[in-house]
């Protein structure tokens, strides 16, 4: 479950997807936890629900589906992660004093600089849509080679 902009920065909902059958199961009216209480006791069945960390969903849960595993949704664990990076990074202001330290553990264990990683290039999988792509971009620069 996660909210859904139905115009950005008016109006809003909620909208649930079962994730392993990879489609959208219903989009309730707004993101209020009254609304989305009545839900599960009209489709039960749910085990797990992914969430985002808004107090309504977690209220909601709690009072509709007490016994449903609740996770939190990778975007949402990568969007906390991002904002506490970057909360961290501003405490330190002085940019210096973060170079300052790693400068000083790299003298002090005198170890020699590792050779560079190299990757193999990222191969995209042979699937339909791909082999379009693939198509259409080599037919620009053919057409592109003809003027």
């Amino acid at each position: 479950m996660d909210e859904l902009a139905f115009r950005k920065g008016c109006a809003y909902g909620t909208v649930l997807v079962d994730v392993e059958a990879r489609r959208g199961v219903d989009v309730l009216p707004d993101r209020t936890s009254e609304t989305f209480a009545a839900w599960p006791a009209k489709h039960p069945g749910a085990g797990i629900i992914c969430r985002d960390r808004a107090n309504a969903y977690t209220k909601a849960v709690k009072e509709a589906a007490p016994d449903v595993l609740e996770v939190a949704g990778r975007r949402h664990l990568l969007q906390n992660l991002s904002a506490a990076v970057k909360k961290t990074c501003h405490q330190h202001r002085n940019r210096n004093c973060l170079r300052k330290h790693t400068e000083e553990e790299a003298t002090v264990a005198n170890l020699p600089e590792p050779p560079p990683m190299l990757l193999p290039p990222a191969e995209l999988p042979r699937t339909q849509i791909v082999e379009r792509i693939r198509h259409r971009y080599e037919d620009i620069h053919r057409l592109l080679e003809k003027g």
